[in-house]
């Protein structure tokens, strides 16, 4: 519509709509939040949990049945060296070992399979959570928050940033929770080892532990930037397949082109800044980790020569100190990746965050038998409170009223029926349908009373039955042909290969522009509303195509009230009341003589077009 158009574009330009942030506003909160959802899933984690224990116990075990197995080898060499007995190895003793080793692997290996099982349960469980809840609460925003947020961003949240939230819990959540618990018993398995060793390797992994987090912050804009533009980068690229014809047309590829390698060029920007902070830090970190290991390594070389530590206990004291590095440097691998997802999520918070329709009333009322009366009594509008534009608007109207609603581009004619149909909601005053006020019906059953035929005709992917049933989803295909018939488009669907079982494209781009308004004309007739909305629905076909669309809607609106959206006045001359609109706000109301009497702005136009039509004659 034409009015949503503009303003659209003007708060765009304003910089109203420009929904961009520069990095994650508050990832803390973020994080918590995500937290909470998958605490709602405590059960599975306890599992997983539990599983990670056992696993990472059996993998610390390992090093010490090696160690005895490494202890029994030296001291037996040790006495063979001694006594001059030749050495020889303890099958049953190491063959116990080994058969140990197998077991620990094996189980090892299941409850890790079970683990990844449960977890990537746990990631999909909670995107389909948000997907659902996004969807909901996509369908519950105002018309406005579409008016001033770009589709392709939006796009983006709904379907970029949910799957990196389940990619990135599903890879790194497994992994933090694995390192940390790997960690966490390690170090007490060490301290028995060797208290000394211990610490320094404990100051070692938090000094690492402080340069990733350190870095790890700076990396929440790096990701945040390259989620924002990426939403830029599929808005841009739905705008240009969408406008294919008029930039060709245009011959506008060059420059939308260079739009693509713009936004391309700083998305690549963007991206290789993130990854190239992300993956420098491993290497600092195992710089870091190998100092402390060089130490332990020394240290315990004294220690064994004096007679303090076995060869089996350092053996097992520095696949230990592997142990807790390994998981180290992938606990900074993680944090970039949970960062990411923290962004992401923060993205799609923002549209959960935004305000919704004003809800329906609890007890809402329902009008049977509706007839159509429209009230419009001191009615304020504005699409903010510190910029009105309808003041103290007033309109009366009998049921059968045909309503022609005039004006410049821009003026506020399809604002009005939006007001009508609560798209959105007023500042002040009340509008009432046969002396009820909307607000207190629900707006399904308030929409129901409706049927619109707009400029922009919109059909879906499906059969031309399905397209024209889609106002009344129980109807059956007798239905929809006598709908089409009224509509007088039966006959053309006919010459169709399938017929009503046609299937269109996605833009209806298989069926010419007059054939799809004929197509919207017998959907709004098959609703059987009470009040019609009829938004410059001949504006864009040619004038034999609109006498038939012309039939097709005088018929549609017999015994209906109509509010007709036109842009050629001598269409409206039998209206029985016409709105002059301009700058938001009706300044004059009346009949077409009535208006013409005045010598006012109606008459201006009126005489404007009929002068142009004369000069498009001659």
């Amino acid at each position: 519509m034409k009015e949503n158009i503009n303003q659209e574009i003007k708060m765009e330009d304003n910089g109203i709509g420009d929904t961009s942030i520069e990095r994650a506003k508050n990832a803390k909160r973020t994080t918590l939040r995500l937290i909470k959802l998958l605490a709602k899933q405590k059960f599975r984690f306890l599992a997983i949990l539990i599983s990670v224990m056992i696993s990472s116990s059996l993998i610390i075990a390992a090093p010490l049945v090696m160690g005895k197995a490494i202890d029994q080898l030296y001291n037996g060499i040790k006495a063979s060296m001694k006594t001059g007995v030749k050495f020889s190895v303890n099958i049953s003793t190491m063959g116990e070992i080994i058969g140990i080793l197998l077991i620990i692997y094996i189980l090892t290996s299941l409850f890790k399979y079970f683990e990844q099982y449960m977890m990537s349960g746990v990631s999909q469980n909670l995107t389909l959570g948000l997907r659902k809840e996004l969807s909901d609460k996509l369908n519950r925003l105002p018309l406005k928050y579409y008016d001033t947020h770009k589709k392709g961003d939006i796009l983006s949240r709904a379907t970029n940033d949910l799957e990196r939230i389940a990619d990135s819990l599903q890879e790194g959540l497994m992994q933090l929770i694995t390192s940390v618990v790997t960690i966490i018993i390690a170090i007490i398995i060490m301290m028995t080892i060797s208290p000394v060793l211990t610490l320094i390797a404990i100051i070692t992994l938090v000094v690492s532990m402080l340069v990733t987090t350190r870095i790890s912050h700076k990396l929440e804009g790096y990701f945040s930037d390259n989620q924002r533009i990426l939403g830029e980068l599929n808005s841009t690229i739905e705008e240009t397949f969408t406008g294919q014809l008029i930039i060709k047309a245009f011959s506008g590829e060059k420059d939308s082109l260079e739009a693509f390698r713009k936004i391309n060029q700083r998305l690549y920007d963007a991206n290789r800044k993130a990854q190239f902070s992300a993956y420098s830090i491993a290497p600092f970190i195992r710089f870091l980790e190998k100092i402390g290991y060089v130490i332990i390594a020394v240290i315990s070389g004294i220690f064994a020569v004096q007679g303090n530590m076995t060869l089996g206990s350092i053996q097992a004291f520095l696949q230990y100190v592997d142990m807790c590095s390994e998981p180290m440097t992938e606990i900074s691998y993680i944090i970039n990746m949970l960062q990411s997802a923290v962004a992401s999520a923060e993205r799609v918070f923002e549209i959960m965050d935004e305000i919704e329709e004003t809800p329906d009333m609890l007890n809402s009322k329902l009008i049977k038998n509706p007839k159509g009366e429209v009230v419009f009594e001191h009615v304020e509008f504005g699409y903010s409170n510190d910029n009105i534009l309808m003041k103290d608007i007033n309109i009366n109207l009998n049921s059968g009223d045909k309503i022609a609603i005039v004006g410049p581009t821009g003026a506020g004619k399809t604002t009005l029926v939006n007001l009508l149909m609560r798209f959105y909601e007023t500042q002040g005053g009340r509008i009432t349908i046969d002396g009820v006020d909307i607000k207190e019906l629900s707006r399904s059953s308030l929409r129901t009373m409706f049927g619109m035929v707009l400029q922009d005709t919109w059909l879906f992917h499906g059969s031309i039955q399905d397209n024209i049933a889609y106002s009344r989803l129980d109807a059956d295909l007798n239905d929809v042909i006598l709908a089409a018939k009224a509509a007088r488009a039966d006959h053309f669907i006919r010459t169709l290969p399938q017929g009503y079982q046609t299937i269109l494209d996605e833009d209806g781009s298989n069926v010419s522009q007059g054939q799809k308004q004929l197509l919207t004309i017998a959907r709004a007739i098959l609703a059987n509303p009470s009040i019609l909305i009829l938004d410059e629905a001949t504006s864009s076909v040619d004038t034999r195509t609109e006498v038939e669309i012309q039939k097709a809607m005088n018929h549609l609106m017999q015994g209906r009230t109509s509010f007709v959206i036109a842009h050629r006045l001598s269409t409206i001359r039998d209206a029985d009341l016409i709105l002059v609109m301009e700058k938001g706000t009706i300044i004059e109301q009346g009949k077409h003589q009535e208006l013409l009497d005045k010598k006012g702005f109606y008459e201006k136009l009126y005489n404007s077009q009929f002068a142009n039509k004369v000069a498009a004659e001659v």
